[in-house]
């Protein structure tokens, strides 16, 4: 395959001639200089420069595989007027920048009042301006993004070979299949990305050894077997590839529809599989791309998320400089990742099977293990997790530390816990019968503590039996899990009304581009010019039609699978699907890609089918395939195009390649689907509790338990237990217009004070009031903040944060601050190592201590015993609560008082 395929010969429209001067080695002058007698840039600056990324100090460092002579030739290109202008202009587009070093910020203000108001000499104070322009010009603002990425490309680089094609493909394939038929199995057996990652490396470059150099010239460009050497952007093609389509996302919906444990559907076979599994994970991919304006040309569209696996697969193909020194250390980048990944896998072993205690760490517990108040607030099983010391188990908390900013870490921490101690009042005050169930809990119970048996209540065509439900009546929630579905309705409209008033700007810009650029045939990247952006100018952009048919494509797919078969579902629902699935995805990639934290999604496609459909759980369970599948494919591609922007993978070369993988992915599913149809069908037991094999499809049972709630029950039941629950909707809304207003109208208020006040007081107010909260609100992100509080339920609880924010700020805050350049290059390394290690230690595990030898070891012992001997552990298994069921014999409401509003 050709290793330029998509490289263009002409300049596209829109580009700028610093573009070519930018990246051509021999350019010598700059532009607006060509009188100057002096050399630009001088030879004195790009030794400093150089110097400070390179050999002995304490600076950021380059990325693996940089060359420190073209990062200095592409960073200093700009004169100090040019400089301070692009300065003011970074200060005034990211000025509502939460993620943004604001440290980094208040140094740019100063510079550009010249070297007199910074106290500097003319010369250090025009290096350094021009030095910072050009990083955050050419490379990038963000020090995260510089870690991992080069301020140039080589366009004729090998990436979208035919070896990355079978390699991707291969993996897709391997990981599909195995992942898809042991999900079911508790334990599960998986193969991890990160391994993959591994492997590939190896792989790679035994094919560059053995295939032979066969191709053929077509127009001037030649397409062989072996382009040469395995290189970085093969790599990172391949990675996107196996990791955009080896999960089974929704289609765990599938097994629910066709077993007999379950909905029993024989209808649904491989041809309505196929189907169905095309639509749910191709329709959001045109959505993708009709968002990428939005979400991954703009630079504050970081995708966190991303950075790590750049830095992994950077490493694994590049060598580092052995000279360098940093901070004292010599280790290699590759050398940090391989000690990072045996310390891991070794550690693993402790608290997952030697010394179970520390992986949740409940000690607090320990001192009366049955009290009852003791395990509810501090219990890390079952309660609520309020312990400062919560786990030793990096893997439970703190793996992710590096893939969000430690600013969004900490928001979502303090609203998790403020929420957390509004729920523990709410159980205290028994609202909404709350002390007659566990705190933490996302199961059902009925009105005499136990768990909500929907059989009860169901006739033959899984519909309620009115009688029946007359007589067991409704189910109940606990007051976590009750609480977590309210604030994702105000999360919901509050995002909703806070995203598209904040971004307002941006979100014209993206969606009025489409249509006058395809109008005027003007590039996609006009309006962007940040240094990645005209770096991928080379390439062939993907057409807005492209994605536009992949999006009909899915629509129509999508339609034709619920009409086509006896689905229950009409057709008009698709139609829902796709206006609040684009209304609630604009909002959730846009806070995905500032701090990598989405909506949960699932909440709306279980209330709203419920509404639609009442009383007729099969529509729900389509509905909610395809719904949550729209955002989480949406969102999964444009984190793909982000990492391929960084990378300067060509994006006709990603298209190609993600679209593709998705459809292999989907028939491997299917297919394995059927094998599993046989597996099932030789002993009845797939999905039961007393399987051999231990296939007891737990998730599944989740999605079903959801469904027959949501779908047999109905929202509007739900609505007349809870009345409450439907006003979160309209409160969010009101709660974002009021934030926006205050955004607005503050600083008004504050001039308005200023006038009216004495200047003394008005001075002491500033000071101790008013510039605190500003410096506050101004890293302050609402919607980043309020997602924080949906950490419950489902035995969530603090306990699987506190540990992961302690290392968040150690990594994040500490080191990066203190230690700039060990950050920089070891950081990412220590957590892919992290995640490594986990991965094959728990692989190791499972196989070792479920199929192997020591398949019936036992290690009890008290380290193992003592965290699950309390109520903590009892309220885990639904098995503990403040108040017995009162003399009555029921708690709720009484049975002429049931909902029956189908």
């Amino acid at each position: 395959m050709a290793t330029n395929v998509d490289y263009v010969g002409e300049k596209p429209e829109g580009a700028v001639e610093q573009d070519e001067k930018q990246t051509r080695p021999d350019y010598e002058e700059k532009k607006g200089r060509t009188e100057s007698p002096a050399p630009f840039p001088p030879a004195e600056w790009v030794d400093r420069l150089k110097a400070e990324y390179t050999g002995e100090h304490g600076g950021e460092a380059l990325p693996a595989g940089a060359d420190p002579d073209r990062m200095v030739e592409c960073v200093l290109t700009l004169n100090e007027e040019e400089s301070v202008q692009v300065l003011k202009e970074l200060l005034e587009t990211q000025r509502e920048d939460y993620s943004i070093d604001r440290q980094m910020m208040v140094r740019l203000s100063e510079l550009v009042e010249g070297c007199e108001a910074c106290g500097m000499e003319q010369d250090e104070w025009a290096y350094e301006v021009c030095k910072r322009a050009g990083l955050y010009h050419n490379w990038s603002p963000y020090s995260e993004v510089r870690a991992v990425t080069l301020p140039y490309d080589d366009p004729d680089e090998a990436c979208e070979s035919l070896r990355a094609y079978f390699l991707g493909f291969f993996w897709v394939c391997v990981c599909t299949a195995i992942n898809t038929f042991f999900a079911p199995r508790q334990p599960g057996i998986s193969i991890p990305n990160s391994v993959v990652q591994l492997l590939l490396v190896p792989m790679g470059r035994g094919l560059a050894y053995v295939l032979p150099d066969w191709g053929m010239s077509i127009r001037g460009t030649r397409y062989t077997l072996n382009p040469g050497p395995w290189t970085s952007k093969e790599q990172l093609f391949a990675t996107i590839i196996f990791s955009g389509a080896s999960t089974i996302g929704n289609f765990t919906g599938l097994l629910v529809l066709r077993l007999p444990v379950f909905f029993n559907q024989r209808w649904a076979t491989f041809g309505f599989n196929i189907m169905l599994a095309l639509a749910n994970q191709v329709y959001g991919l045109g959505m993708a791309g009709i968002l990428r304006r939005l979400t991954v040309y703009p630079i504050e569209a970081v995708w966190p998320n991303v950075l790590p696996t750049l830095a992994l697969n950077r490493t694994l193909i590049n060598s580092d400089s052995k000279r360098e020194k940093i901070n004292g250390w010599h280790m290699t980048r590759y050398t940090m990742f391989v000690w990072a990944s045996v310390v891991f896998l070794v550690y693993y072993l402790l608290p997952n099977q030697f010394f179970v205690s520390l992986r949740l760490f409940n000690w607090m517990t320990w001192i009366s293990p049955s009290n009852f108040n003791l395990a509810t607030v501090t219990g890390a099983y079952g309660g609520m997790g309020f312990n400062p010391f919560s786990s030793w188990d990096p893997n439970v908390s703190g793996k992710d530390a590096m893939n969000s900013p430690f600013f969004a870490q900490l928001q979502q921490y303090v609203m998790r816990a403020l929420s957390g101690l509004v729920i523990l009042i709410m159980y205290y005050q028994n609202a909404f019968w709350a002390a007659y169930m566990p705190i933490n809990s996302n199961g059902a119970f009925d009105n005499q503590m136990g768990q909500y048996n929907v059989s009860k209540v169901l006739d033959d065509s899984n519909g309620v039996d009115v009688a029946r439900y007359k007589e067991y009546g409704p189910p109940y929630y606990a007051i976590a899990n009750l609480f977590v579905t309210g604030a994702n309705f105000v999360y919901y409209t509050f995002s909703i009304v806070y995203v598209f008033t904040k971004f307002w700007k941006p979100c014209k810009k993206a969606f009025v581009g489409i249509a006058v650029n395809s109008i005027k045939r003007r590039s996609v990247y006009t309006g962007f010019a940040d240094g990645h952006t005209r770096m991928m100018r080379i390439y062939k952009e993907v057409p807005e039609w492209w994605y536009g048919l992949v999006f009909l494509f899915g629509f129509a797919v999508s339609i034709v699978s619920v009409t086509a078969w006896p689905t229950q579902t009409p057709w008009w629902s698709i139609f829902g699907v796709t206006g609040v699935g684009a209304l609630l995805t604009i909002p959730w990639v846009v806070i995905e890609s500032i701090a990598n934290t989405g909506i949960q999604l699932n909440a709306i496609w279980q209330v709203l089918p419920g509404v639609w459909f009442p009383g007729r759980p099969m529509p729900q369970l389509i509905i909610l395939m395809l719904g949550a599948a729209f955002e989480q494919m949406a969102g999964g591609f444009s984190a793909d195009l982000k990492y391929a922007h960084y990378a300067k993978i060509p994006p006709r070369a990603v298209f190609r390649g993600h679209v593709s993988a998705c459809i292999v992915n989907c028939f491997v599913y299917c297919a394995i689907l059927e094998v599993m149809m046989v597996y099932a069908n030789q002993d009845s037991t797939l999905c039961q509790w007393d399987n051999k094999q231990y296939m007891v499809c737990q998730y599944a049972h989740s999605v079903w338990s959801s469904v027959i709630f949501y779908g047999a029950f109905g929202t509007n039941n739900m609505f007349k237990l809870y009345p409450l629950l439907p006003w979160c909707f309209l409160l969010g809304g009101l709660l974002g217009v009021l934030w926006m207003a205050g955004e607005k109208l503050l600083p008004r208020f504050k001039g308005t004070l200023e006038s009216r006040l004495e200047a003394n007081r008005f001075a002491s107010l500033d000071r101790y009031f008013w510039t605190p909260a500003a410096a506050t609100m101004a890293c302050l992100n609402p919607a980043i903040a309020l997602s924080g509080a949906l950490g419950w339920a489902g035995n969530n609880n603090l306990s699987y944060a506190t540990l992961g924010l302690y290392v968040a700020w150690f990594f994040q805050y500490f080191l990066k601050r203190r230690y700039t350049a060990w950050w920089g290059k070891y950081s990412y390394l220590v957590f892919a190592g992290l995640n490594v290690g986990v991965a094959i230690s728990g692989l190791i595990v499972t196989l070792a201590f479920s199929f192997g030898a020591g398949k019936n070891a036992s290690f009890a012992w008290w380290g193992n015993t003592v965290a699950q001997a309390g109520v903590d552990y009892q309220l885990y298994n639904n098995n503990a609560s403040m108040y017995p069921v009162p003399a009555q014999g029921y708690f709720g409401l009484s049975p002429e008082e049931y909902p029956d509003h189908w």
